[in-house]
């Protein structure tokens, strides 16, 4: 039973199937610790939050089903951008959700922080110095989008000193039709 890793950002292993956290929120504590010693002992090091996950529930049941493992052995990734009715990728709301993240997980950093979803007005230049300040302190390892398509992402890129390494994709078993194969999942 060995997972398949990957290497994130060029120097981070990460598994190359990552356990998702939105409905954690709704799990009592028993059966998160279930879950989470199942996808540890496959291998799974890899936990997907974001910040509006259960509105941040998600993100405290993880935190303190996880306190007691080393910090460095999960690789930790949440998205932030999506608040109700409308996206906000301005510095002051990436800001405060990564503070507020990283107060609900009881962590110090993340690995990961994705823009959750593309927004048509994003401003580059706010999310670079959100990213910048995020990177230069510490708090954020790596930054990439979710759902985004490579014009997208360029634009953003054009503005960033660090580079993009991901960008999670919404896909599962139920959208497997897309691909052509003649399933039908219904």
């Amino acid at each position: 039973n060995t997972m398949k890793m990957l290497l994130l950002g060029g120097d981070t292993p990460v598994s190359a199937v990552s356990l998702g956290c939105m409905r954690m929120a709704s799990l009592n504590a028993r059966r998160v610790d279930e879950i989470m010693d199942t996808a540890l002992s496959l291998g799974i090091n890899h936990f997907d939050h974001a910040d509006i996950y259960g509105r941040g529930q998600s993100e405290v049941v993880f935190g303190q089903a996880m306190a007691s493992l080393p910090r460095e052995s999960l690789i930790l990734q949440s998205k932030c951008g999506i608040r109700p009715g409308r996206f906000d990728f301005s510095y002051e709301h990436i800001m405060a959700s990564v503070e507020g993240s990283l107060k609900r997980l009881g962590m110090e950093y993340v690995d990961v922080l994705l823009l959750h979803r593309p927004d048509a007005l994003v401003e580059p230049e706010e999310v670079a110095k959100a990213f910048d300040e995020l990177k230069s302190s510490g708090k954020v390892r790596h930054f990439g989008v979710s759902n985004q398509n490579p014009y997208q992402m360029q634009l953003l890129q054009n503005a960033l000193d660090v580079p993009l390494c991901a960008n999670q994709l919404q896909f599962g078993i139920m959208h497997a039709p897309m691909l052509n194969w003649g399933i039908n999942v219904n």
